[in-house]
């Protein structure tokens, strides 16, 4: 049993350190993105639009830094 537990906790902990590793680059490609746009372009929407991700239960476009669907609240 203590074995289990170690090994779901190891996961939790690794899968948690990987979340925010991909956030961070994430994160970091968007800034870099929004800067080379706006430098090449006088249009300002098309920088100032979030990546989407569809949903996987209503196969909708949303932005990726929702938590929920917010077309179906799905957790993703």
């Amino acid at each position: 049993m203590e074995v289990v537990l170690i090994i779901i906790l190891g996961a939790v902990i690794s899968y948690t350190i990987l979340y925010f590793v991909i956030k961070a680059a994430v994160k970091n490609g968007i800034i870099e993105a929004r800067h080379t746009s706006s430098a090449d372009s006088n249009d300002d929407t098309v920088s100032n639009q979030l990546p989407q991700v569809t949903c996987s239960q209503c196969n909708k476009e949303h932005d990726f830094d929702y938590p929920k669907c917010p077309y179906c609240d799905y957790t993703h």
